[in-house]
């Protein structure tokens, strides 16, 4: 199941880039990855509060000379960040900033991080560049939803149990309060879903 995945990634790709504006993303993914669309803007909502340039990464895998470099890289440039625990949100407020903030972290070697309204993990390069996907390319919500659902679905084929699947998109399995905040999200959206189907039209954040 998982090399048929892989197989389907990349030309579906393209729908992305030539779906029309009204279509609804989270439908037509979903319907592409055999995953429930609720649960996919669910999940968007837990990573990034359906910020389209947020770039995320823990903080305790920071030196203290990175730390410092980082936050007069920030300071220079006047973008925003906040600590969240162990984990620093930066929030770009367009593409072009978002992209410096990548091109920071990685030609700079920080650990890794997540992008965009999905949060994609920068160890997925490797299936991007295969796909011929740019780190940047993960600010276009229709190509970050897309890629965060085909890595959710390899995911449910690896793992039997919903649970676990979703925490394993997140990165860890056991001990893991993600799931259960994905499914308080969930909840939350299933009854307004009902009443307004387009509840599920990505919008940009307020």
């Amino acid at each position: 199941m998982f090399r048929i995945l892989i197989l389907l990634f990349f030309p579906l790709l393209m729908w992305a880039a030539q779906a029309n504006q009204g279509e609804n993303i989270w439908v037509k993914v979903g319907q592409i990855y055999g995953i429930e669309p609720r649960l996919l803007y669910s999940i968007a909502k837990v990573e990034s509060d359906l910020d389209r340039y947020v770039v995320a990464f823990s903080a305790d895998r920071m030196t203290p000379e990175q730390a410092q470099r980082l936050s007069a890289f920030l300071k220079q440039k006047g973008i925003e960040s906040k600590q969240h625990t162990k984990v620093i949100a930066i929030r770009s407020k367009n593409k072009y900033e978002a992209s410096h903030v990548v091109h920071f972290l990685y030609t700079n070697n920080y650990p890794r991080f997540d992008m965009g309204i999905m949060q994609i993990n920068s160890i997925h390069k490797p299936l991007l560049d295969k796909a011929n996907i740019s780190l940047y390319d993960l600010f276009e919500p229709k190509i970050n939803i897309q890629v965060g659902a085909y890595i959710l679905a390899t995911c449910f084929a690896r793992h039997k149990n919903n649970k676990d699947a979703i925490n394993a998109y997140n990165g860890k399995i056991n001990d893991n309060p993600y799931s259960a905040k994905v499914f308080k999200e969930f909840q939350k959206l299933y009854s307004s879903y009902q009443k307004d189907k387009t509840k599920l039209y990505y919008r940009d954040p307020s």
